[in-house]
């Protein structure tokens, strides 16, 4: 088997509900303490006080003046929060959140050689896997690609938990097929398609990952006030394009030959049978049907990244 016939297998496998992939070298951050849950609802996007154990959400952490500073998936554990990044985010993460700890009884971990990630459908893996197998491990369901397990396991038990789910009948997918996934699906990445210099609403992940009536919270006046005044300047939308070549990112995106935006991410998507990208497009120019120019022909938006 060649190896984009490889590659579409494991897309089939996921995207029917059978597959999982491992989220390498991710980064995880932990918060323990009585106050960990009240201390990360005042310093990100998302209701965190509301979160059950068990519960995933998606947040962004945001400076006083509301730009990203990470963009995480929390977990609520029973002794502890779990904060899940992209890769090469713990420092940054854990000595922006230190700063603002003064009396609370919060203690941040970089857990990050601790833990090892798994990300499968189907969405509720324990059902199939889960208490079962003896390991122990984190997991919750995230609101990101297609509602995917996230399984945390101790470094330890890696290869005991790849194998278990194998067994399971859940195939193990590259990393290749996962990103066909993730951009079909339009799940973001920090450092990909959106980075320090953004707000969240540009993001365009507001029903995911922002809560508008939690309270106030590092950055919410500037998010508040965006969203009074109804629109960012740039957000992240889909594009599909029309030729049979895949942009690379950074490939230019034109509306009357004036520049309005850039290629984040792309593939060839199977759903789609073309190419299919992520942009950070200017407003005026990123609404649902424009068409703009590339140096490989048009593309269309096609909705929200």
């Amino acid at each position: 088997m060649s190896d984009s016939d490889t590659v579409a297998h494991q897309y089939h496998a996921l995207s029917s509900g059978c597959g999982f992939v491992e989220l390498a070298n991710w980064s995880t951050i932990t918060l323990a303490g009585d106050d960990r849950a009240s201390f990360l609802h005042n310093m990100c996007t998302n209701d965190i006080n509301g979160m059950a154990v068990g519960d995933c959400c998606e947040a962004f952490c945001t400076d006083v003046k509301g730009k990203i500073v990470g963009h995480v998936l929390v977990t609520s554990c029973a002794d502890r929060l779990v904060l899940l990044a992209v890769p090469d985010q713990a420092d940054t993460l854990i000595s922006h959140l230190d700063r603002y700890i003064i009396r609370e009884d919060v203690q941040l971990a970089d857990a990050t050689a601790d833990y090892d990630w798994f990300a499968a459908l189907p969405g509720d893996t324990r059902t199939t896997w889960g208490d079962r197998e003896g390991i122990p491990y984190v997991s919750s369901n995230a609101d990101g690609i297609r509602a995917a397990s996230l399984i945390g396991v101790a470094t330890a038990d890696r290869q005991r938990t790849r194998d278990s789910l194998i067994e399971h009948g859940i195939e193990q997918c590259s990393a290749a097929a996962w990103e066909l996934l993730r951009i079909e699906d339009r799940f973001p990445l920090f450092g990909t398609d959106f980075d320090t210099s953004n707000l969240p609403q540009e993001v365009n992940r507001d029903d995911h990952a922002i809560s508008f009536t939690k309270g106030c919270y590092l950055g919410q006046e500037t998010i508040a006030r965006i969203d009074a005044l109804g629109h960012v300047n740039q957000k992240l939308v889909a594009l599909q394009f029309a030729g049979d070549t895949v942009p690379p990112p950074g490939t230019e995106l034109r509306r009357d030959d004036k520049v309005v935006g850039r290629v984040t991410s792309s593939c060839r998507s199977p759903k789609y049978d073309a190419p299919l990208a992520t942009a950070m497009i200017r407003r005026g120019a990123n609404d649902e049907g424009t068409e703009l120019q590339s140096e490989l022909g048009p593309a269309t938006v096609i909705g929200d990244a």
